[in-house]
């Protein structure tokens, strides 16, 4: 029976995560901008052999893991916002099983149990599902490499390749490695000649994978096919940039503070009444509840109360090291974000802070594994059961949603507009131009006017100035509406 539990299980987290992902696999532009277009372009660009990127274009930071993964598929079925996105269902799906089979394996967790406690990032709400299928570099990968870290703890030089690797990608796989010697610390195990010799071999090979990246970096095609390293304007490193974009201010932590509370939290955990559009989804629904916010704060309260008093009653547990691990590495995200961003929290900064979500799937399934008293058990289930109805009545709404009547994008209406129209180039905001080159399969060429990411654009646009058009969302002397909102200029 137990096997057959676990196939069961797999079977069910595998359905959930490909659920919660199918409308923006199958309808990609339900959630798709020129940030998500940089990546498909880079893969594009890979697929044919004609640029190198090493890390995302105009910049010589983050990893460009993203498009490196959705080149080949480019090459077997075309480049399109949907084949872009597959290897982020997988990477969902990858990071679901192994939180699954981690807590069997570690923590002795039924196939049910390790189930439902993952079920926070297993199904989260709209918003973050969509977030986790955005291929911008970098919002769902820490998940995955923190994860990965612990699976490879004791195989030091793999550990040291994964966090390299996670680094260059998103520095907040950093989080993962502090709460790990954090640990290491209190089991006193990091201080001995066996750990920091383990510990050396980590931040070794870590520190040649840095190395060797920053070498092909050099031989990069940085801002697009034709270009170098050379032709990029940021900081010369990741950790140049983090230093740069950090910054502390103990004044704000306070009003940073309340806002985790009031705003970052209900907004990630799907409680808070938004409309989807507030996420930059296309649709006509919403998600969260009204007074619904202190659900999972009541499941964080009673999950520490129960490890607490089921601390004692279980001495013959394994240790709830695993769920440790994770709460520590939200821990430690929380306070990355609150601290060292002179407490600037904010609905669209959101990003910068997503691994807290760990922390809770941990605080559950330590709970769990504590085996507190009957009636504090069933408290939690209670209240946890509604958190995840809060979520997925929206899920099922918005899945039905793009199965009867999905919402028309604007920016594919303008494309079809200028198609009509019979225009191949032009200059627009970022926001417009990458979208277009993309989407199009660059058979038509923008330019952006700031930041400038791919060089070549530019060029071309240059080359053709006499069929060129410019695209506003001001009125403009002489234009003509392309659709609402968008002006054509000359």
């Amino acid at each position: 029976m137990p096997f057959r539990e676990r196939w069961i299980v797999v079977a069910i987290v595998t359905t959930m995560v490909v659920a919660r992902s199918a409308v923006f696999l199958v309808s990609p532009e339900a959630y798709f901008d020129s940030d998500q277009a940089i990546v498909g372009l880079m893969a594009k660009h890979l697929s044919e052999f004609r640029a190198f990127p090493v890390f995302y274009y105009g910049q010589t930071y983050m990893l460009g893991v993203e498009a490196w993964l959705a080149a080949p598929l480019f090459v077997l079925f075309g480049a399109s916002p949907g084949v872009l996105k597959v290897p982020l269902l997988a990477m969902n799906l990858v990071i679901a099983l192994l939180l699954v089979r981690t807590f069997q394996r570690e923590m002795r967790l039924t196939p049910l149990q390790s189930f439902a406690v993952s079920l926070p990032f297993i199904l989260p709400p709209v918003g973050l599902s969509a977030v986790f299928t955005e291929s911008n570099g970098g919002n769902l990968e820490p998940y995955l490499y923190v994860v990965l870290l612990w699976v490879a703890r004791k195989r030091p030089w793999l550990m040291g390749l994964v966090f390299g690797i996670g680094f260059l990608n998103r520095e907040f796989t950093i989080y993962g490695l502090a709460a790990m010697a954090l640990l290491e610390a209190a089991d006193r195990t990091l201080f001995t000649r066996v750990g920091a010799t383990r510990w050396a071999r980590v931040l070794g090979m870590a520190a040649i994978v840095w190395i060797a990246v920053q070498g092909l970096a050099r031989l990069s095609s940085a801002s697009g096919p034709g270009t170098t390293i050379h032709d990029t304007l940021t900081a010369s490193n990741n950790l140049a940039e983090l230093a740069a974009r950090t910054c502390i201010s103990p004044a704000t932590t306070i009003v940073g503070a309340r806002r985790l509370l009031m705003l970052h939290w209900p907004a990630i955990l799907g409680t808070a009444p938004y409309p989807l559009t507030a996420f930059s989804i296309e649709s006509r629904g919403s998600q969260g509840l009204s007074g619904s916010s202190w659900l999972p704060a009541a499941v964080v309260v009673l999950s520490v109360a129960g490890i607490a008093i089921g601390k004692r009653a279980r001495g013959d547990a394994p240790p709830p090291r695993f769920a440790q691990y994770l709460v520590l590495t939200g821990v430690f995200s929380v306070a990355g974000y609150l601290f060292g961003r002179c407490g600037e929290v904010n609905f669209y900064s959101m990003r910068y802070e997503l691994l807290s979500l760990l922390a809770i799937v941990g605080l559950c399934g330590w709970f769990v594994a504590a085996r507190p008293a009957m009636p504090l058990r069933a408290a939690w289930s209670v209240i946890f059961a509604a958190w995840m109805l809060v979520i997925a009545v929206p899920q099922i709404r918005f899945g039905l949603e793009y199965a009867t009547r999905p919402p028309v994008p604007a920016k594919h209406q303008l494309i079809r507009t200028l198609e009509v129209q019979g225009i191949r180039f032009g200059r627009a905001d970022y926001w417009l131009a990458y979208y277009i080159d993309f989407l199009t399969r660059e058979r038509m060429v923008f330019a952006s006017d700031d930041p400038q990411r791919v060089l070549l654009y530019n060029r071309i646009v240059a080359e053709h100035a006499n069929e060129a058009v410019r695209l506003s969302r001001r009125p403009c002397d002489g234009g003509t509406v392309l659709v609402p909102g968008v002006y054509r200029c000359r």
